[in-house]
């Protein structure tokens, strides 16, 4: 063999050599990225079927809300109904009781001029008497009547502010539902991949609630600070009030806002207002829990 062929020979096994040392790092490197892309695919997946998920819970609560609010309308409807006949009624037995007191008053007039004038017989007097008690006892019944009715009234009315309030409550959740799903997509969409499962679970956050029991009070101071309407309430502590406590805010019958407690202390606390529909004012009314 001629030195020119062994040379070349040692050439070409060199040249292997380094190919050989190229190329498997190259392999191993492009399986790895290969792994990353399909890890980085399945989360995406799974992210995509949890916001499916979510979006399918919220239109099943929508829905049932809706449906909620039909069925309160449809009964103030019907009470606001049975609310004016009693009205019609209890005028109707206004009218019995004037007439039985008219006509009690001709009566009792009658029998003094026949007692005083002593020209009527026995007979004539215990029919006019007679008279006399079952009108009397008509008018104790329509008097009984009245005041029955007016009782049913107070009570139909009471139930009918109740429900409006219920159907104020429930329009205001489903403001507040929608609020906050915009707020999520939002801060959803600027979290990498990596980390939307966890946003999604809800890891870390401080829920905001209602009270158990009922809770009522005034706010006493409104500020504005960076764009936010910063209040002051007159309950605290004592009250039951605790951080991160949510109250609804209205004005007479029309609801303002819903506020959420950031700070409490034994007889006052501060908070932020996180859903308004206009501006709050000292005066305003709030309350929480079940009414």
């Amino acid at each position: 063999m001629s030195p020119l062929t062994k040379a070349f020979v040692v050439l070409v096994t060199v040249l292997s050599v380094l190919l050989v040392a190229l190329i498997v790092p190259y392999v191993a490197q492009t399986q790895d990225y290969a792994a990353q892309i399909r890890d980085l695919q399945a989360t995406a997946s799974q992210a995509e079927i949890s916001a499916k998920v979510a979006q399918q819970e919220k239109s099943a609560i929508q829905e049932g809300v809706s449906k909620e609010s039909a069925l309160l309308n449809q009964r103030v409807t019907a009470l606001t109904k049975e609310l004016n006949q009693l009205r019609e009624q209890a005028s109707t037995a206004k009218s019995d009781v004037l007439l039985g007191e008219r006509k009690l008053a001709q009566l009792e007039a009658e029998l003094s001029r026949l007692s005083s004038a002593a020209v009527q017989d026995a007979n004539l007097l215990t029919i006019t008497t007679t008279d006399l008690k079952e009108t009397r006892t008509s008018l104790v019944d329509s008097q009984t009547k009245l005041v029955q009715l007016g009782d049913r009234n107070n009570e139909l009315e009471s139930q009918r502010d109740s429900l409006n309030r219920q159907v104020n409550r429930i329009g205001e959740q489903m403001v507040s539902l929608e609020q906050d799903n915009v707020s999520l997509r939002g801060l959803l969409a600027r979290v990498p991949d990596q980390y939307r499962q966890e946003v999604s679970s809800g890891q870390g956050a401080q829920p905001q609630f209602e009270s158990s029991s009922p809770i009522a009070g005034t706010i006493t101071d409104v500020q504005l600070s960076a764009g936010a309407q910063l209040v002051q309430v007159n309950v605290g502590i004592k009250d039951g009030v605790e951080e991160n406590m949510k109250f609804l805010v209205h004005r007479n019958e029309q609801y303002v806002g819903t506020l959420v407690v950031v700070r409490v202390e034994s007889a006052i606390a501060a908070g932020r207002m996180v859903l308004s529909k206009g501006s709050v004012q000292a005066g305003d009314q709030i309350y929480t829990g079940p009414y």
